[in-house]
């Protein structure tokens, strides 16, 4: 993944709630006022001569940073990512922020200035001449070079790791997971954000009408009705992207989803969000410390939430006696390195009746160097 571009006094601390304990420390540390609406503001303050980005959501901060990245970038680039750059600048400035000296941080964390500086790289700040490039390489770490002209000035390297990027704790982004999934709409703003990011995935010869691109991939299974568009495999190959769609006379291809094809409708439930069911999702979430929550959301909108967040599903049946289906759910967040891994049981009446319950255990934001290890545990 490569993107280029070219770009680009304290307040009296209230009580308006920070997402993290991280960002509740820096609103104290900068000064952000109770005062702030929903939506992203930029150089909203100053700190130390510098500006300060601000973004607040559904009432709470959960961005506070140097003013890097101007807004026509972040149009462009991973917020996630903007934001951690713009945060780890502004830490830099507050004296032992992390309860270590900066440059211990930067040595504990595996994050790396190969080129230039942490000072060098603040200056950048305001500037909106320079030449942006971020890479990542092999799913594990984040190469971001900033030029200026054909010269480049900065090289920053740090891991592609949730907690890291994100500014979060395990049980921090455990507890978040239910409210967030919970209140999660797909506003026009996210969907925008999702078509804009699927745009550039797509090369401007593959933007042809869905039902054709997908026509000339799809492969007729037997001599049956279901034609399979093969996706992607994920550790084993029983885990795969795959979807299923039939041949409709009067509309070409459709999805597949009915009662005679009960674990490749399931397949096509989990991997996209075109499919409107009532069926609800019933997840035991297993929390850190041998600690244990259940909540119950639509499996629509749980689909839809996490791949918002960036998760690429992967679906595999494990067991299949009479009407009862084992299988198991990988989400996998590749920028983000992590994976959401959920153990499946439905009945297959579900499907029929297009409501009912598909029960989940759910391990999160597990760490891609666990993965083998839980994936194995949770599927001998």
């Amino acid at each position: 993944m490569v993107i280029l571009l070219v770009g680009g006094c304290h307040e009296a601390f209230g009580q308006l709630p920070c997402a993290t304990a991280l960002l509740q420390r820096l609103s104290h540390a900068v000064g952000v006022s109770p005062g702030l609406s929903d939506g992203f503001h930029y150089n909203v303050l100053q700190f130390n001569q510098r500006p300060v980005n601000v973004a607040v959501q559904n009432g709470e901060v959960t961005h506070i940073g140097y003013s890097l990245f101007t807004p026509s970038q972040r149009a462009h680039i991973s917020p996630d990512q903007c934001d951690f750059i713009e945060r780890l600048l502004l830490t830099s400035d507050i004296d032992e922020f992390y309860g270590k000296s900066f440059s211990r941080h930067l040595l504990e964390e595996k994050i790396t200035f190969e080129k230039g500086s942490v000072a060098e790289l603040k200056a950048l700040c305001g500037d909106t001449s320079y030449v942006f490039q971020m890479t990542l390489q092999d799913s594990k770490r984040y190469i971001c070079n900033w030029y200026q002209g054909r010269r480049r000035e900065v090289t920053l390297s740090y891991p592609a790791d949730y907690f890291l990027i994100k500014g979060t704790t395990l049980t921090e982004s455990e507890e978040r997971l239910e409210m967030e999934a919970r209140r999660w709409r797909g506003s026009a703003e996210r969907r925008k954000r999702t078509e804009h990011l699927e745009e550039n995935r797509k090369s401007s010869e593959e933007r042809q009408p869905e039902v054709y691109a997908a026509t000339e991939l799809m492969q007729q299974i037997g001599n049956g009705p279901v034609y399979l568009l093969t996706g992607d495999i994920y550790l084993i190959p029983e885990l795969t992207s795959n979807r299923y769609w039939v041949k409709d006379p009067d509309s070409g291809m459709q999805l597949l989803y009915g009662a005679d094809f009960p674990l490749e409708s399931m397949a096509n439930l989990v991997t996209g969000t075109e499919l409107e069911t009532d069926i609800d999702l019933e997840i035991l979430h297993v929390l850190y410390g041998f600690r244990t929550a259940t909540f119950t959301l639509p499996l629509r909108q749980w689909v839809s939430y996490c791949m918002a967040q960036g998760c690429q599903p992967y679906f595999g049946v494990m067991s299949h006696e009479g009407d009862t289906v084992n299988a198991s759910l990988v989400l996998h967040n590749e920028a983000l390195g992590y994976i959401h891994l959920m153990k499946l049981t439905f009945d297959t009446s579900v499907i029929a009746s297009r409501k009912g319950v598909v029960k989940a255990r759910l391990n999160s934001f597990v760490p891609m160097s666990n993965v083998k290890s839980l994936f194995n545990e949770n599927n001998r």
